[in-house]
């Protein structure tokens, strides 16, 4: 019983994982003029903000395909921890430094409050830290 609770909440979480990052990879793409324009306001990533523009959401979508496929799944779920872990350390900043800034997420993420940011960052990075410890323990019991 409890390993078919810990198998679906793996699934609900990649599903979750892949569902995050696409949209977010999606909202900064399409929304890319704004997005560089907000960066590029944040005088700590001004230097890099265009290179960041197009890095930050093609890493994101490139995340989801090697969440997608099963041989690739333990790179992609341990690059989402690590952008989330860097994502909420990034919020977590903002909150105690600068909370004047814009936000630069996509879409509907964009309209959080700092507050709201760092309790869904902290949220989804704990998920993607779960689900990667779990699928590795997973896999080192098969191997």
């Amino acid at each position: 019983m409890k390993n078919k609770i810990s198998k679906a909440v793996f699934q609900a979480a990649k599903f979750l994982l892949i569902l995050l990052f696409t949209y977010t990879g999606i909202s900064k793409l399409s929304g890319h003029k704004q997005f560089a324009a907000q960066l590029s306001m944040q005088t700590h990533l001004a230097p890099i903000s265009l290179f960041l523009s197009w890095f930050l959401p093609l890493v994101e979508l490139l995340t989801v395909l090697f969440i997608l496929f099963k041989p690739t799944l333990i790179t992609g779920l341990l690059m989402a921890a690590f952008l989330m872990t860097a994502f909420t350390m990034y919020v977590a900043g903002m909150l105690l430094f600068k909370n004047s800034l814009p936000c630069s997420c996509g879409g509907v993420i964009a309209q959080m409050s700092w507050k709201e940011h760092l309790t869904f960052n902290l949220f989804f990075m704990c998920l993607s830290w779960t689900a990667f410890i779990y699928h590795f323990k997973q896999r080192t019991k098969t191997h």
